[in-house]
């Protein structure tokens, strides 16, 4: 009988050990750091990314220009892909159902333009296009609709000042892909350059010294509280298109490796925003200091892709482009988040007890039936 009880208590013990290693575990990949990588073939500024099945897309860029160029981060490797029918710099772009969506931007004067990329059969389609033509602007994605919000308006050029005249619009226009049309919402309550991103359905619009939060679901505007650092402004006085463009750039990681953050780089400072306490921290800048690159989020790692920057404004034109692509592991990569663990764990924990279990039945059941005989 003494046998007996110590069987199953060891057999329990081992059931909770089972449990307990079913914990996920913190990574081992070093939070807040820097990676280079294999640098983009083509270098410019003004681009966009966009994210489809694990690739990263670099598309458009100064010029304008319609390249189009994928980058594998499980490989490092870049490739060529068809590029922008009309190419352009300083667009939106968005993600629906594994397409990319360029809409809007500068190719020699406003466009409203909207363009689809199919990286599956790398290939271009034109749809309809935005009601209200603009640059300088970004998409969101918000339950299979694109929501397009302010942006600036080129009125035209002056020649005796050598310089563009142009009007920053609060304009909210969202497009359907499943219906091919556009509707109108409530506008932005501060038409400022910005950078935006989607956390929990809901838009986030950063700009100097501001943060407005837009909810789809109700189609009202909220403020949050703005980046500790003023994020920098555009070089206003260049004359060269887009310059009026915010500067920055931002992006959100998902909740999946780590926890969900907006990051804004100006290339002076990365400043992360945690939307769930409305609060900012900063992280590690990019070893490479630029302006008017594009981010792309594969697994919650951030890559920073091209950019440009100024090498003296007092010149006139002068800037350089990059090509380079910097890899950032975010804060707090490789853990489960804390929104997450309530619901990560006792599916583990269940699916491993109910094995358990049946060890320590099928055990006993063969340990009583040997004392039988």
């Amino acid at each position: 009988m003494r046998q007996g009880f110590a069987l199953v208590l060891v057999l329990v013990f081992l059931t909770a050990s089972c449990i307990i290693v079913a914990k996920p575990v913190s990574g081992t990949v070093q939070e807040n750091s820097w990676v280079e990588k294999a640098p983009m073939p083509t270098a410019r500024g003004y681009l966009d990314v966009a994210v489809v099945n694990g690739k990263i897309y670099a598309i458009g860029g100064s010029g304008p220009i319609g390249t189009n160029e994928e980058y594998d981060p499980a490989t490092d490797v870049w490739t060529t892909k068809s590029p922008m029918p009309t190419p352009e710099q300083s667009f939106a772009i968005a993600v629906f159902q594994e397409k990319i969506y360029c809409i809007g931007g500068l190719p020699y004067g406003n466009t409203g333009v909207n363009e689809v990329y199919d990286p599956a059969t790398d290939s271009w389609e034109t749809k309809a296009a935005m009601p209200t033509a603009r640059y300088g602007l970004q998409a969101n994605v918000v339950n299979g609709k694109m929501y397009c919000m302010g942006g600036v308006i080129e009125l035209g050029y002056n020649r005796d000042a050598g310089e563009l005249i142009t009007q920053e619009v609060n304009t909210t226009e969202v497009y359907d892909p499943s219906t091919d049309t556009w509707t109108t919402k409530a506008a932005m309550p501060n038409p400022e350059g910005y950078v935006s991103a989607v956390v929990d359905s809901k838009i986030y619009i950063i700009s100097p010294g501001l943060t407005q939060i837009y909810d789809p679901a109700t189609d009202t505007w909220s403020t949050g509280s703005p980046p500790p650092v003023d994020i920098t402004p555009p070089h206003v006085d260049l004359p060269i298109e887009g310059a009026n463009n915010l500067a920055a750039t931002a992006a959100a990681t998902t909740g999946t490796m780590a926890p969900k953050r907006i990051y804004v780089y100006d290339g002076n400072t990365l400043q992360i925003y945690d939307p769930k306490t409305d609060s900012w921290t900063n992280g590690t800048a990019a070893p490479t200091s630029r302006q008017y690159l594009g981010i792309g989020v594969v697994e919650d790692k951030l890559y920073f892709i091209g950019g440009m920057s100024w090498v003296n404004p007092n010149l006139g034109l002068y800037c350089v482009f990059y090509a380079t692509n910097e890899q950032y592991t975010p804060l707090g990569y490789g853990t489960i988040p804390p929104e997450s663990q309530q619901e990560s764990f006792p599916t583990v924990t269940v699916a491993v007890s109910g094995a358990a279990v049946v060890v320590v039945v099928a055990a006993l059941l063969v340990y009583f039936k040997k004392r039988k005989r």
